[in-house]
Parts: structure tokens; sequence; C-alpha cells
């Protein structure tokens, strides 16, 4: 009877393990799966993050530097969200703030990203170049908010066509005249987002 006892509680309990375990899918930035073996290939321009949810954790491979293209419609409506005059044809490059994370949660006090900010603001003015600042949400962006003009994305128009989860902290994108763009995904390097905001397309 206890032997019988013992194999039932043993079987209960790896049940329950087997149970509880969560489905890993490997996808990429496209939120599109990918294999095992295309995951773990590893590269100086990937990043591996995780996303979960009840059920399934996300193992997502991250492509840290991308490129793409906007169509007509999607490159007009970001315009008119940024206020820019469809006679602008100037590369735009945008600074994107997501929201408080552990990669900028000391940000917002630390007086180098904020000298950051002032510097890069008078580089792009001087090379001529729009840059934009946008917050998704302005949670551990208090000191920040006050360097510069922001423009609020609680709507979600840039997460949405550029961002389709969450990287840590903030992140760029430049767009160019026919609607190409290249993106840093998470941390970057001011200098190597001005340096491609002055190429021309």
């Amino acid at each position: 009877m206890m032997k019988k006892l013992l194999t039932a509680i043993i079987l209960l309990t790896l049940s329950q393990i087997l149970f509880s375990q969560k489905k890993e899918v490997y996808i990429n930035d496209n939120l599109q799966e990918i294999s095992k073996d295309e995951y773990n290939k590893r590269g100086k321009n990937y990043r591996f993050q995780n996303v979960e949810t009840d059920s399934i954790l996300y193992k997502v491979r991250v492509e840290h530097k991308g490129s793409g293209k906007l169509i007509i419609s999607d490159f007009n409506n970001l315009k008119t969200f940024l206020n820019i005059p469809e006679s602008n044809t100037k590369n735009i490059a945008i600074h994107y703030y997501q929201g408080l994370d552990r990669c900028n949660q000391h940000s917002d006090t630390n007086q180098y990203v904020i000298n950051d900010i002032k510097t890069y603001k008078r580089k792009f003015k001087n090379s001529g170049l729009n840059l934009y600042f946008v917050y998704r949400e302005t949670n551990g962006l208090k000191n920040r908010l006050k360097k510069t003009n922001w423009i609020d994305d609680t709507s979600g128009t840039i997460e949405n066509l550029f961002f389709r989860m969450k990287y840590p902290c903030d992140s760029a994108i430049i767009i160019f005249p026919d609607g190409s763009f290249k993106i840093f995904r998470g941390e970057h390097i001011w200098e190597e987002v001005l340096n491609t905001a002055k190429e021309e397309y």
C-alpha cells in the first residue's frame, strides 16, 4: 500500500513539473518563428532576450542593427505624426524611449546621459539634420524631459512601426527620403547614429 502511494505521489509530481514547463518558441525581430539552430547562430550584431506569456517562453534572436523600408502610407503617417512638411526631404533621426527597464533605470540621473542629449542635439542641428525625441511612456524620464522637446507616442505610432517588442535602453531610427530606414534596437552609440544620419540615399 505504501509503495503504491509513493508511486502515485511521484507520478503526480512529475506530471505537475511537465505541465508547468513552458513551451519554448524561437523567433526573430519580425516575430517570425525560426529554428533552434538559426536562433543559436552567434554574431556581433545579435543579442538574445526572452519574452514570456502564461504558457510560452519566446526566445528572441534580436538583430541589434537592422534595416527596412516603409510603405508610402506609413511614411506619410510618420511625417504627419512628427509634423514634418512634405517639402522636407532631409534624413529623419528618432531617439526612442519605450519605458523604464533595468538597462536605463539610472539614466535619468546620469549626467553623462544628460550631457549626450545636449551634445547630440547640437551636433544634429549643426549638421542640418532632423532629430526627434519620442517617448512611449514617461516613467523614468522626468529629468530628461526638461532637456529637450519630446513627442508623446503613448498611441504607439512609432512603436507599432518599428518596435514590435520591448528593447532594453533607448533605441534609434534613421529614415531616409525614400522611406528606407536603419534601426538600432536597444542601447546604441550616439556617434554611430549621427554618422548614419549623415549618409545620403
